[in-house]
């Protein structure tokens, strides 16, 4: 048996900058480049994440140093670059060392807190006072995905009693590059113009009323104009609290009524699926076919089995005027549902079956299904499953003839 190195042998020896050795014990330990190396194949959370892991009080080498060892364009910070799993399990105070770990305040432009569901907001305070920011997203979800995916759930702690402060801090300065705010949907809920919600956006659209003059970059229309403002405020309008004439992508200005091409695109229009608005140069809107309201491409996860046509999530998950099959999962929009299923709330009334009239029939053939209500929908399908197979037993016949 070879006996086992001695304890201080096992210690890696590499060669530092000068050519001499040094011992590594631990990561910290690492010459920065080494660092650097290994952090440019993760994304910039990651990277700060990693940054943070490696603080160690004993070590010569400061936060900050370490942080702009392992990476230096910490301009945009989306937290929806992580997996979803690890963003769910940060906190505040860790949020806190990210941005502190960074210099988060004299770096970070674009800052997205997607997926942050257990944050209450206090560990934006290193963002106290920024010159540079210009746009923050506290929707918590991701790009192209539903406000309402918290719907039936804990709403995630997210308070204004910790974040408006911060963002006070932002908008009152003098110079703020402040373009963009997305709000989380559990504060536009709760419409209120006693709320301190409520006050802030005022402040936020005196913030614009102060700035120079802005107008729509296609027909030159001045904003804000009559009740228009650029943070909706209107308690009564289903688009309170989200920001208005604003690309989420490229912050340029445009009013809704300005249209381009052939088809008469909008310039600028409002997704209802993740509510943000884009321009055309962003991203590509469509109209869905079940409520026609206009949604970004990139939001679109279902198409109507038979007329290939866009339904928007909404729609399926709120199954107005469209049909989702329990079985397959194909979606289909009101005009082409099934025979037998005109709308997803009228099941089979004797098993309330929920499947489509091909899964139907499917278990009917193995014998899996033999509910009369539901055979009598899938009626026409026996019929011609009927006529096909005998379309065939004749066809063989004529072959048998042949060859005899």
């Amino acid at each position: 048996m070879m006996e086992e190195a001695p304890t201080e042998n096992k210690r890696r020896r590499i060669s530092a900058a000068g050519g001499s050795h040094q011992d590594i014990s631990s990561l910290t330990d690492l010459p920065n480049g080494i660092l650097a190396h290994v952090a440019s194949f993760l994304a910039a959370p990651s990277r700060a994440l990693f940054a943070v892991a490696l603080e160690d009080e004993n070590s010569a080498v400061s936060t900050n140093e370490r942080s702009a060892a392992i990476g230096s364009q910490w301009d945009i910070l989306d937290f929806g670059e992580i997996e979803k799993e690890l963003a769910a399990k940060l906190l505040d105070v860790d949020i806190q060392a990210v941005l502190l770990c960074i210099d988060a305040v004299n770096n970070v432009k674009r800052l997205k807190l997607d997926n942050l569901i257990n944050i209450t907001g206090a560990g934006l305070e290193p963002l106290r006072g920024s010159l540079i920011i210009e746009q923050i997203d506290l929707s918590l979800v991701g790009d192209h995905q539903n406000h309402y995916l918290h719907y039936g759930r804990p709403w995630p702690p997210v308070s204004c009693d910790f974040v408006l402060p911060i963002l006070d801090s932002i908008i009152e300065r003098e110079g703020c590059a402040l373009m963009h705010l997305q709000f989380p949907i559990v504060w536009r809920q709760r419409a209120s113009t006693a709320s301190e919600f409520h006050a802030f956006m005022l402040r936020y659209n005196q913030m614009w009323g102060n700035r120079e003059e802005t107008s729509c970059l296609e027909c030159n229309t001045r904003f804000p104009t009559g009740q228009s403002q650029w943070i909706e405020t209107r308690t009564s309008d289903n688009l309170y609290g989200t920001q208005r004439h604003t690309c989420y992508d490229c912050f340029k200005h445009y009013c809704y009524g300005c249209e381009i091409g052939i088809e008469r695109e909008r310039m600028l229009s409002n997704c209802k699926t993740c509510e943000r608005d884009y321009c055309t140069n962003c991203s590509k809107m469509s109209f869905c076919q079940s409520c026609a309201y206009s949604t970004c491409d990139d939001c679109y996860e279902n198409r109507c089995h038979k007329c290939n046509e866009k339904i928007c999530l909404n729609c399926v998950e709120e199954h107005e005027d469209c049909y989702k099959c329990e079985a397959c999962q194909r979606v289909f929009c009101s005009e082409c549902s099934d025979p037998g299923v005109t709308d997803f709330s009228r099941n089979c009334v004797e098993c309330h079956d929920t499947c489509c009239d091909d899964c139907r029939f499917r278990r009917f053939q193995f014998g899996q299904h033999n509910c009369v209500e539901c055979i009598k929908t899938i009626a026409p399908l026996v019929a011609d499953e009927y006529k096909r197979l005998r379309r065939e037993n004749e066809q063989l016949k004529l072959e048998l003839e042949s060859k005899s």
